[in-house]
């Protein structure tokens, strides 16, 4: 197992870019990939649900990325104090520019080993994802 763990180290270590100067966070991040993934728009509660955050977590992430021209609250007409979340194109080019960061060794490997290996790799991590997180709703 110490030979696997030394490869993944090795992968990871490969494949890893650093951290961009001025990104946003990864739970900034997170928060603004949910909002554009979204068919509908999203409130406060539906990214406390989603992202497994507290709603006061949410909340700082929300003015933060508010105070960065990433986000903006759509009031509801009914209720002044419920409000919808919805990216703005500053924040767009941001996720792209993220997205464009930490893909690039992604879209590399893909390349290098081919679409087929590509499409079976990421099954067995998808497959990995899914087992790991279903044994740690067991505990």
């Amino acid at each position: 197992m110490m030979e696997k763990m030394q490869e993944i180290r090795l992968f990871t270590s490969l494949n890893t870019r650093g951290k961009r100067e001025g990104a946003t966070s990864p739970q900034e991040t997170d928060l603004l990939s949910r909002i554009i993934m979204s068919d509908v728009p999203l409130t406060p509660l539906d990214m406390a649900s989603l992202t497994g955050l507290s709603k006061p977590a949410v909340s700082r992430l929300i003015e933060s990325l508010e105070k960065k021209g990433f986000l903006f609250r759509q009031f509801s007409q009914k209720d002044k104090r419920s409000y919808t979340l919805h990216i703005t194109e500053k924040g767009n080019k941001e996720i792209e520019q993220v997205y464009r960061h930490y893909l690039e060794p992604v879209y590399k490997l893909r390349k290098t080993i081919g679409e087929e290996r590509f499409k079976s790799l990421m099954a067995q991590i998808k497959e990995a994802n899914y087992m790991l997180q279903n044994k740690g709703a067991e505990k």
